[in-house]
């Protein structure tokens, strides 16, 4: 059995240039018998660092909150050891991120249609270890009649499936828990908020991809693109996957295409960043690297 732990984010305003507003949806799998190991973990982490009870660790944590005025360093080191628990416990992650930019749907609709997607993935993963799984989501914003909607539009993906994978290994529909009772929620938000910070080309995710990557899941060919990170649109952001992960191929129908720059004077037609990662040119240092 695996407890699969999901939750929403998104960027406003990436840094990457092409790029429009993001939209994303995320999922921590983990093994049943770490659970209570990696709750445990995160209780001695809060304990080393002074976190208070009650605190919830959030990737935007509240204003005035314990965490809020950690500092820096304090944050980015109980972000990092979250992964590497992650990471110990045989956690496997998925992320779906849409651009708005690219393809301007409503964002309810959005959602609906990448928590589809999310939950392809969940199912294919849980084919792949030969295991049944329960999906456990943050409740969502909004007041109980958007609560009531969002499970209503969820139990469709529980009963009827996608138009890629039935619904065999989730055993019952989608849940809701409040994220601060949660640890392995938080860890969702975390993994969720930092895989779109990267994509959109900010710091505070690309610091953290890394240790994202050994996270993440797998396709049959050794690769997180399509798989464990999925970008939607796919073709103009495909190159991202070069950019972000590293991968310098990409598998559809068990093909490999090359991603990535290339020496061809000529760039794939709709490919935004095949030869460029589109994040702006450092400004030039004065006299004395001022």
């Amino acid at each position: 059995m695996q407890l699969i732990f999901i939750d929403d984010s998104g960027q406003e305003r990436p840094r990457r240039e092409h790029l429009g507003e993001l939209v994303s949806v995320g999922a921590v799998m983990f093994p049943e018998d770490q659970m209570v190991v990696y709750s445990r973990a995160i209780d001695q982490l809060r304990t080393e660092i002074g976190m208070p009870d009650g605190e919830e660790f959030k990737w935007k944590p509240s204003k005035g909150s314990w965490l809020a005025k950690a500092g820096g360093e304090v944050v980015k080191g109980a972000r990092r050891r979250m992964l590497e628990l992650a990471g110990q416990c045989g956690v496997r992650t998925a992320v779906v991120i849409w651009d708005r930019g690219r393809a301007d749907w409503d964002k309810k609709e959005v959602a609906t249609t990448i928590l589809g997607y999310l939950y392809e993935r969940i199912e294919r993963e849980l084919q792949t270890t030969d295991e049944r799984g329960v999906v456990i989501a943050d409740v969502p914003g909004g007041g109980s009649k958007d609560h009531a909607k969002w499970l209503s539009e969820a139990l469709d993906l529980t009963t009827v499936g996608t138009a890629y994978v039935k619904p065999d290994r989730v055993v019952m529909p989608i849940v809701t828990a409040p994220s601060d009772h949660v640890p392995h929620l938080q860890l969702a938000d975390l993994v969720t908020a930092a895989t779109t910070a990267a994509i959109a080309g900010l710091p505070n995710g690309l610091e953290l991809v890394e240790l994202l990557k050994p996270l993440a899941r797998r396709n049959a060919y050794g690769r997180i693109g399509g798989s464990g990170l999925a970008l939607v649109p796919r073709d103009p952001l495909i190159d991202l996957y070069f950019w972000v992960l590293g991968e310098t191929d990409y598998y559809k129908n068990g093909i490999a295409y090359a991603i990535g720059p290339t020496d061809s004077p000529f760039s794939q037609p709709g490919r935004l960043f095949q030869n460029h990662d589109g994040l702006p040119t450092p400004e030039p240092k004065g006299p004395g690297g001022v």
